[in-house]
């Protein structure tokens, strides 16, 4: 810890990933994104990186269950009809995905991916929009349970899951990507966005950040 303009300032990544007010942010987990059959794979995406990413996020999620970190599922929903969708979204839509709709709300596209959903009493946070911020209740629930930090992992790196990080920086939060749980189904987007996130928020592996909270638990 150290002290700026008389505030207590972590400075130390220990402290940062103290799991005592940590919170993992799942983002965007579900079919039309993950599954063969779901909308984006229908349209032509590379779905290559998404068996390692479910892979790693099962075990990643499964530690931190264990240790006690809570998962909060942040999920994207479409509206019928694009009742949730501007003339500008539907729009970035396309681009991003090459598709009008997905994840609709109540289609078998919008549910978890298998073993990638809540259990138990974990919170679900719909939003409409890329940051898991925009329009929803997250900030209130975070804040509620005097959560610090926001360890962000999920799928679409350089759009849901990059939106979620940024955001919660401007929301106040520390934040943590976790460097082998996120993909996204251009490779050379995905690896871009990191070189960019690395410069400018921590981005840290699976296996550091579960030492880390192993290790406070065991002191605690």
């Amino acid at each position: 810890m150290i002290e700026l303009f008389g505030k207590q300032v972590f400075d130390r990544l220990d402290e940062v990933l103290d799991p005592a007010h940590c919170a993992i942010l799942s983002i965007d987990m579900q079919n039309d994104f993950l599954h063969p059959a779901g909308k984006v794979a229908q349209a032509g995406k590379d779905l290559s990186a998404m068996g390692d990413l479910v892979t790693s996020w099962k075990r990643f999620v499964a530690e931190a269950r264990d240790l006690g970190v809570p998962v909060y599922h942040v999920r994207l929903v479409d509206l019928p009809h694009g009742a949730s969708d501007s003339p500008a979204w539907l729009r970035s839509k396309r681009l991003i995905a090459g598709v009008d709709e997905f994840v609709v709300e109540g289609t078998w596209g919008a549910e978890f991916y298998a073993e990638c959903g809540p259990v138990g009493a974990e919170l679900v946070v719909t939003k409409h929009r890329s940051s898991g911020f925009t329009g929803t209740n997250l900030d209130l629930l975070l804040r509620s349970a005097g959560v610090r930090t926001v360890v962000i992992i999920g799928e679409q790196t350089p759009g849901c899951v990059e939106a979620t990080l940024r955001d919660a920086s401007y929301h106040d939060y520390y934040n943590v990507l976790v460097e082998d749980c996120v993909a996204a189904h251009d490779r050379r987007l995905h690896e871009l966005t990191m070189e960019v996130l690395k410069a400018r928020h921590d981005v840290v592996p699976v296996d550091e950040i579960v030492r880390i909270w192993a290790r406070a638990r065991a002191a605690a």
